[in-house]
């Protein structure tokens, strides 16, 4: 995300130092970050049995992201293409069409979701 999405970095101050390749890979503090971004979306994943907590959980987290001075709505699809890198690397020869779809649909929903509750918290604001 943050190598092809380098403008971002600016939005965190730990990480704003953080201008090459290098020194983003040997930060422990954009690591935790990575993490937490993908366990937002794995329980966002795991949470579709449940919709009423998923979307409660997406909505707050959505919502957290008001809290970053200078953060769009349009950034949350920047996760996008990263996420569905990281689903194939992961799944090696079991990406198949079918489930690049699925996981197409998945994050598409996931997005949407972390939008209206960022959009919603605005409202409440």
């Amino acid at each position: 995300l943050f190598e092809e999405h380098g403008e971002l970095l600016n939005l965190f101050e730990k990480f704003k130092e953080l201008k090459t390749k290098e020194d983003q890979a040997n930060s422990l503090e954009l690591a935790e970050h990575a993490s937490t971004v993908m366990n937002t979306l794995d329980e966002g994943i795991k949470g579709l049995d449940n919709l009423d907590a998923f979307f409660e959980y997406l909505h707050q987290v959505g919502a957290s992201h008001r809290r970053i001075p200078g953060f769009k709505v349009e950034y949350f699809w920047k996760i996008e293409k990263p996420f569905l890198t990281a689903v194939e690397t992961t799944l090696g020869d079991r990406y198949t069409e079918n489930v690049e779809n699925i996981y197409k649909i998945t994050i598409k929903f996931i997005i949407e979701t972390l939008i209206k509750g960022f959009d919603n918290a605005n409202a409440t604001t």
